[in-house]
């Protein structure tokens, strides 16, 4: 029997989706022409809670679009699988949130790209987005659902994260932090944060995680950041980074029932199979599998991280931000500690700038020691 236990699988329900966001990696917009009919969408819930998977978030393109989805959520939640939707909250009415709490779902999450209308709307590609989505979270607040919101940071909106966090900060919501690749076709490269940019967001959630108890401000860094530092704590849902769970535990399905690792990693190369041609439980248990992930070997480690300390544990880092930076898996630059090890008193410069703004003086001499022992 594989070793492996599903905890979580994201089902790219349809790609269908009314918003055109620049930075949507399966370039949603208009329905696959293939997708799963219904008694499909449920025969793979049956095959997902055989398969021993825990729970499943639900997202598109726009799931409500399809006029299945309370079906199939209702299917999810009959067979005892925590739910999680994930939406862009421009598709709904009154019986939406009445439903979702009928259902009992662990999350529903949401995208705030921009502090205001303009730069939310243009991200999104739809004017009006941003005032839907903020109605959307109040009508979902007032019925004690579990909001989440998702920011994808670019050029375009790293300076609006303060501005956000004020939008969010004391009022029950959890927010993910993530950063914006290059796998969609509407994305322009030119707006992929440069290294620096990508570790100020660090150093940015490290600062609220320290400032605001998790009851004001429940806050963290999603898969894509960072890993192992000198100088940021674990910005993560987790305590430690235990590399790419990509087949490992997690799963992602198209809508048209290819299985990939992780729907992230947007590329036909790495489907395993099809749940119309071999059952899912198959998938997963097949040894061929996620070989990516599965069979990885010291050996397998790209250039940006050989001679890491933390390879056994860390694998490279984020698949999807390896494979997209690299061009190979294993081999993530944009990580913490490298940035750190080639940055090291530019870095120690601006954190110090970064704690003398919440701490005495004599705190800062205290933080100062991080840094003593740390070599390249």
């Amino acid at each position: 029997m594989n070793r492996y236990n599903l905890i979580s699988c994201v089902w790219e329900f349809t790609l269908a989706c009314n918003l055109r966001c620049i930075h949507c990696g399966s370039t949603a917009g208009k329905k696959r022409e293939d997708e799963l009919s219904t008694d499909e969408a449920i025969k793979l819930c049956y095959d997902l809670k055989k398969t021993g998977c825990k729970s499943i978030a639900l997202m598109g393109g726009e799931p409500f679009l399809r006029k299945d989805f309370w079906i199939v959520a209702r299917k999810i939640r009959e067979l005892e699988m925590e739910l999680s939707v994930i939406t862009n909250g421009t598709v709904y009415n009154e019986d939406t949130f009445k439903e979702l709490k009928k259902l009992d779902i662990q999350a529903l999450a949401t995208s705030i790209d921009g502090a205001n209308p303009e730069t939310h709307d243009k991200i999104r590609g739809v004017d009006g987005a941003f005032n839907k989505t903020i109605s959307f979270i109040e009508k979902a607040l007032s019925y004690d659902l579990p909001v989440s919101v998702i920011t994808t940071v670019s050029k375009l909106n790293i300076s609006e994260l303060d501005g956000i966090k004020d939008l969010i900060k004391g009022r029950n919501i959890a927010w993910q932090v993530q950063i914006a690749g290059s796998e969609g076709e509407r994305f322009d490269k030119n707006y992929l944060l440069s290294e620096e940019e990508f570790y100020s967001v660090g150093l940015f959630i490290e600062a609220l995680r320290r400032k605001y108890s998790i009851r004001e401000l429940p806050v963290i860094g999603a898969h894509d950041m960072g890993y192992n530092s000198c100088i940021i704590r674990n910005i993560y849902l987790y305590d430690k980074w235990n590399g790419c769970q990509a087949g490992i535990s997690v799963v992602g399905i198209r809508s048209n029932g290819d299985v990939l690792g992780c729907l992230s990693i947007n590329n036909d190369k790495y489907v395993e199979g099809n749940v119309r041609k071999k059952s899912f439980y198959e998938i997963w248990n097949d040894e061929k599998s996620f070989r990516y992930t599965r069979n990885f070997k010291i050996e397998d480690i790209g250039e940006n991280c050989k001679n890491c300390k933390y390879i056994e544990d860390c694998k490279g880092g984020c698949s999807e931000m390896s494979l997209s930076k690299t061009g190979v898996f294993h081999n993530d630059p944009y990580c913490f500690y490298r940035i750190e090890l080639r940055n090291m008193s530019f870095l120690k410069r601006k954190y110090l700038e970064f704690v003398s703004k919440m701490y005495s003086k004599k705190d800062i001499k205290f933080l100062e020691k991080i840094f003593c022992g740390i070599r390249k």
